[in-house]
């Protein structure tokens, strides 16, 4: 019996194994810079969301740093997520956006950044008592500043705001600036700025009212005198 010749089996040539190095995906938006909260999202879906954000060129901070721009919140109560953050401690956390989900959801569906609208904000005012959006307003120089320049008697948004661009920031600049001339009503305005800022008692106007209501009698004795504003409104309150 003549059999052939054994032929060994073909070995099939093995791949080379792909070295596990993630892909470096192009960034479109330098200036925004992400961190999704693991806390109620679950590790497997920050991780998803997270190479989903970065393949749409959104650069995704894997630890939260000073560094973030933008806090995405899945499922979170505000007042935990406020005392998370804190202990967190990032130094610029008034500057940065705390946001729910739909932001980032929309954000992927047009492919970059959306605007920030209310129904992103996570609701901080309701459950923290605060809000920051309006610390960051509160602690912005350019607001401080012409706030406390508006409230000078016959000084106006329009002079308040060219003083401001002058680098002036204090009553003091201002009235040590020999370039500024100061209306009538502007020097009254600081002249007796402690009196007119000083809020009015309650007593006090019901004095001011019956003098005044006295000089009015005495030329049309018909004449109704009455408190306005807020005196009026708690006109009522057996306190006051």
């Amino acid at each position: 019996m003549f059999h052939g010749p054994i032929v060994p089996p073909v070995r099939k040539r093995s791949r080379p194994v792909e070295a596990d190095v993630p892909r470096r995906e192009e960034v479109k938006f330098e200036d925004v810079r992400l961190y999704l909260v693991e806390r109620k999202m679950g590790r497997s879906r920050r991780s998803f969301l997270t190479q989903l954000a970065r393949s749409k060129g959104f650069i995704v901070e894997d630890v939260l740093s000073d560094e973030v721009t933008h806090v995405v919140s899945e499922d979170s109560h505000a007042s935990s997520l406020w005392k998370w953050l804190k202990e967190c401690a990032p130094k610029n956390l008034q500057n940065v956006n705390v946001l729910d989900i739909s932001w980032f959801t929309d954000s992927m569906r047009e492919g970059r950044p959306v605007a920030v609208e209310t129904r992103h904000l996570i609701q901080e005012v309701l459950q923290c008592g605060r809000s920051f959006e309006v610390e960051k307003i509160l602690s912005d120089e350019r607001y401080r500043t012409l706030k406390l320049f508006t409230s000078v008697f016959g000084v106006g948004p329009k002079t308040a705001e060219k003083w401001y661009r002058r680098g002036l920031r204090s009553f003091t600049d201002i009235l040590a600036d020999r370039s500024i001339h100061l209306n009538q009503m502007q020097q009254t305005g600081f002249l007796h700025y402690g009196d007119i800022t000083r809020a009015v008692s309650k007593a006090e106007a019901r004095s001011l009212r019956n003098i005044i209501d006295e000089a009015v009698r005495a030329i049309t004795p018909a004449a109704i005198v009455a408190l306005t504003g807020g005196f009026r409104r708690y006109m009522s309150c057996p306190c006051l």
